[in-house]
C-alpha cells in the first residue's frame, strides 16, 4: 500500500499512514489528550493501529513505557515503523498480537493504565464494504467489546485506570461491560461536535475496583463558525 506522512503537530512527531487503508481520526487524538498517568507508569494501547495514540502519549505524559498491541500484522508493522521514524524505540514497544492474549503476554495485574479506541460497530452491524484492513478497525470482527474490557481488567493493577472512547449509541453497553469487569466508571466526558448538535462520542475513565460515583463533563469541539472551541484548544495544547 502507498504511504503518506502526516505532521501530528506535537513535539515534531510525524506519522506514516496508508493512503487507501486505515488512517487515524480525531477520536484517537481526543483520547490521547484526555488520558492521564503518574510518573513511571506503563500504558498499554489496545488496538494501537498505526501507533498514533502511543506516539502522542509518549510526548504528553510522564510514563515509563507504552506498549501498543495490534492484531493486523501490516498495521502493526507500520506502527513499529512509526516508532523508529520518531526515534522512540526506548519508550514504545509494538506487539503484533490479539488483545485477548494480553494477560498471558504481559501478566495479570501488571499495568497501571490501559487506553483503547476500539471498533465502534458490532460484528453484526450491517454490510462491510470497506477493505479488510478498514473493516477490522471499524467492526468487532475479531474481538467483542466484552472481551476487550475483560482483557483490560485482567492486566490492570488494583486501582489501575482504563480509558475508552466510543459512540454515545453504545454508552450503556460500555458502562455495563466495564462495571461487570470491576472497572468502575469515574468520569464521563460527552463530546459535542458543535453546541447545536447532539453529543455523538464520549470518553470514559474507569478505575479498577474503584468506589462508585460518576462525574459527567462535556466538551464542545467546534464553535458554530468552524473555529475550535477554547476548551478544545486548551485540551489540544493549541491555545496561544
Amino acid at each position: 500500500m502507498d504511504i503518506r506522512i502526516d505532521d501530528l503537530q506535537c513535539n515534531n512527531l510525524k506519522i506514516k499512514q496508508f493512503i487507501d487503508g486505515y488512517c487515524f481520526t480525531s477520536d484517537a487524538v481526543l483520547l490521547a489528550n484526555m488520558t492521564r498517568c503518574c510518573s513511571g507508569d506503563t500504558i498499554v494501547d489496545f488496538g494501537c493501529g498505526n501507533g498514533v495514540i502511543s506516539l502522542l502519549l509518549s510526548a504528553k505524559l510522564p510514563c515509563k513505557k507504552i506498549i501498543g498491541i495490534e492484531l493486523q500484522k501490516e498495521v502493526a508493522d507500520l506502527a513499529q515503523e512509526n516508532v523508529k521514524f520518531n526515534n522512540l524505540e526506548d519508550k514504545i514497544e509494538i506487539i503484533n498480537e490479539d488483545i485477548v492474549n494480553a494477560p498471558n503476554l504481559l501478566g495479570k495485574e501488571s499495568i497501571e493504565v490501559v487506553v483503547c479506541n476500539p471498533p465502534y460497530f458490532s460484528a453484526a452491524s450491517g454490510e462491510k464494504r470497506e477493505s479488510q484492513q478498514i473493516a477490522l478497525s471499524r467492526h468487532e470482527s475479531t474481538c467483542s467489546l466484552a472481551k476487550l474490557v475483560q482483557s483490560a481488567s485482567q492486566i490492570l493493577k488494583f486501582g489501575g485506570e482504563f480509558y475508552i472512547i466510543h459512540k454515545t449509541a453504545r454508552m450503556a453497553e460500555v458502562i455495563s461491560e466495564c462495571t461487570n469487569a470491576n472497572l468502575i466508571p469515574k468520569n464521563l466526558t460527552l463530546i459535542y461536535p458543535k453546541i447545536t448538535k447532539k453529543a455523538d462520542t464520549f470518553v470514559l475513565r474507569c478505575k479498577k475496583y474503584g468506589k462508585h460515583g460518576l462525574d459527567v463533563d462535556k466538551l464542545v469541539v467546534y464553535e458554530e463558525d468552524g473555529r475550535m472551541s477554547v476548551e478544545a484548544q486548551t485540551l489540544y495544547n493549541k491555545r496561544s
